[in-house]
Formats: C-alpha cells, sequence, structure tokens
C-alpha cells in the first residue's frame, strides 16, 4: 500500500474518485478507507510490537469478516494483558476480592497508558515516516479527549478529494488491555481502492491477528444487555452495536454463536471484571435473562441515534422496526435454551 500512499496528492484522489464514482460512495470515505487499512497494516508489521496486540470490534466485522455495511472509521486494538505483566497471579480475572480486582484493573489501564506513550507511539511514528518517505503532511498525536490516555490519532496526508460532513481526516485508533483475546485468529484485510484497482497496488493486503466474530457476536449481545438496563441517556451512535448484531444474527454466525453458549458466559463473567458496572446486570446475560431489545420508554432515543447515524450506512439501512423485531426472535431463541447444569 505504500506506493498508494506515495503517490501525489492528484493522483491519489483521482484514484479515490474513481473508487467514490464506482461504488457509489463519497470520495471522503473512500480515501479514509484506505489510510485505516495502511495504519492496520503498519501496526502488524511492526518489527517488535509491544504485548500482543488483537484487532477488534466493528471496523473487523467490515473490513475482515465483511459482516457489516457500514463504514467503520475507528480502530480498535487492544494489548494482551499477560504481556503487560498482568497473567498468572496478576490476572484481575483470579483476584481474591472485588477491592484487589478494582485495584488490578486500575493498574492494568496504568500500564496501558505507559506502553501506548511510551512504546507504541514512537514505533509507530518511525514506521509511519518510514513507509511514506517525510515526516511533514501528517501527525501522530495522543487524543486529548480519552480519559484513559490511551488513544491515539493519525492526521493522514489529505488529496483533494470532496470532503464530507461527518467524515474526519484523522484515523483514531482507540488502544486497551481489558478485552480478552480468546478466540483469536488470522484475518486478511484490504482498502476498496485495492480491491477495485490491483494493478496499482504491489501490496494490496494485510494480515491481522483479529478476535474471532463468534466472540464479538456474544460482545455485541452483552452491551445491548447492558444497555437495555440502562437509565442514562445512550452515548452518540450506540445504535451501530443494534445494526451489527442485526446483520450477525442473518447470518452463519448467529448458529456458530449459539452453539457456544459457553462464550457468552466467558464473555459475561469477563465482563463483571473488567467492566464492573452493578446496573449493567451482566450476571443476567445468560439464557432465560439475557436482554437484546430496549425497553419502549427507550425507544424514541434510540431512533434518534439511528437516524443520525445512517449516513455510516452504504446503501439502504434496515428499518429500526424491523432490526428490533429480529433482535426479539434472536433473545427469544437464546432465551429458550436451556442452559447447562454447571452454569
Amino acid at each position: 500500500m505504500d506506493d498508494v500512499a506515495r503517490l501525489s496528492p492528484t493522483d491519489r484522489a483521482d484514484l479515490f474518485r474513481s473508487v467514490a464514482a464506482k461504488r457509489g460512495l463519497p470520495e471522503a470515505i473512500i480515501e479514509k478507507d484506505f489510510w485505516v487499512c495502511w495504519v492496520l497494516k503498519r501496526v502488524f508489521t511492526l518489527q517488535s510490537p509491544p504485548a500482543g496486540i488483537l484487532f477488534k470490534g466493528g471496523t473487523s466485522l467490515s473490513k475482515v469478516y465483511k459482516l457489516i455495511d457500514r463504514f467503520s472509521e475507528d480502530v480498535d486494538l487492544s494489548f494482551d494483558r499477560e504481556g503487560l505483566g498482568f497473567g498468572g497471579a496478576a490476572d484481575p480475572m483470579v483476584a481474591p476480592s472485588r477491592k484487589r480486582q478494582t485495584a488490578a484493573v486500575e493498574n492494568l489501564a496504568k500500564a496501558c497508558q505507559l506502553v501506548v506513550s511510551e512504546k507504541l507511539k514512537p514505533q509507530l511514528a518511525e514506521a509511519f515516516e518510514a513507509s511514506l518517505g517525510t515526516s511533514s503532511g501528517w501527525a501522530l498525536e495522543s487524543a486529548e479527549d480519552d480519559p484513559d490516555n490511551a488513544t491515539l490519532l493519525f492526521r493522514y496526508p489529505n488529496s483533494p478529494v470532496d470532503s464530507a460532513e461527518y467524515i474526519k481526516p484523522v484515523v483514531r485508533l482507540e488502544l486497551g488491555a481489558r478485552a480478552d483475546h480468546w478466540p483469536a485468529e488470522t484475518g486478511t484485510i484490504q482498502p476498496f481502492a485495492a480491491e477495485d484497482f490491483p494493478e496499482l497496488f504491489k501490496s494490496a493486503s494485510a494480515e491481522v491477528r483479529v478476535l474471532a466474530v463468534t466472540r464479538t457476536f456474544w460482545e455485541k449481545a452483552t452491551l445491548l444487555h447492558k444497555w437495555h438496563h440502562a437509565t442514562k441517556p445512550f452515548p452518540d451512535r450506540q445504535s451501530r452495536h443494534y445494526y451489527d448484531l442485526y446483520l450477525l444474527a442473518r447470518s452463519s454466525v448467529r448458529a456458530d454463536a449459539l452453539a457456544q453458549l459457553s462464550l457468552l458466559n466467558s464473555v459475561a463473567k469477563h465482563k463483571q471484571v473488567f467492566f464492573a458496572q452493578a446496573w449493567a446486570k451482566y450476571e443476567l446475560a445468560k439464557p432465560g435473562t439475557l436482554r437484546l431489545v430496549p425497553p419502549t420508554d427507550r425507544l424514541k432515543e434510540l431512533e434518534q441515534d439511528y437516524r443520525a447515524m445512517r449516513q455510516m450506512i452504504f446503501g439502504t439501512p434496515p428499518d429500526l422496526k424491523a432490526l428490533l423485531a429480529e433482535l426479539g426472535e434472536l433473545e427469544a431463541e437464546i432465551n429458550s435454551i436451556e442452559p447447562p447444569q454447571n452454569s
């Protein structure tokens, strides 16, 4: 991808414009999609990456698994907590009390902050400069709006493409260490531009270590369960998780995930430690009591958020009522399953 990254801004814009016309998408999306993939390639080809990096989240569903039809502009990455010194007896999962668990999770967050600022950021800056052949025209910064101080912003080289109000020329790398990395697998990513004009790319794709889609299915499901029980307002763009699970539920992933209810149990127990919020009621995220559909008094709020998010969806987005009906059927199916005796 470096050959395209090093093109003149005008030549890059011509390429992105051609892809946009071919796909019927905004030019700014094609441009940002390229840089998202380019950044991921740089991350997963570092000579000595810190603490076992994993790619996960919505962008993995669109770029690796091609299961959702929305633009996912953030890159969600996770360090292996064992690689940060929090394995074995130091793992928060085996801490003997809630107080010790909380302290261990807080210390893990601090370790993540350090590895981002002292190791990953300088490593990426060096790799970006080597790949682009220049230190100007781009920037790698720490995000000031992240309370965990573990997010990096890559302000990529601009091309004279038509801008889109909701697409910022920045790739956001959200890093953490609280996620569980099991199960994971190797996946491949490729920008839209390389799919449409492979002859312009000497290296059109990149391999990434990615969280298995079956776990992402249950991560999304437990997130919807959490928001069912929430009393505070939905954060912006939370409706994307309902959309994502809707599409996963309409794919072969549904049967695979439902055949692995032990994974749901693992996800729920993990969140009770690493994302502990009593009101989320993760202990009820199991067959019989799992909730995927929000209460009726939250529907208006969800509708407003979904309407605002529609511009990120390619093509015609599914009707929200149909989407929630599908999730209601999924919820009923899961809750009709007899839980294992040892759950």
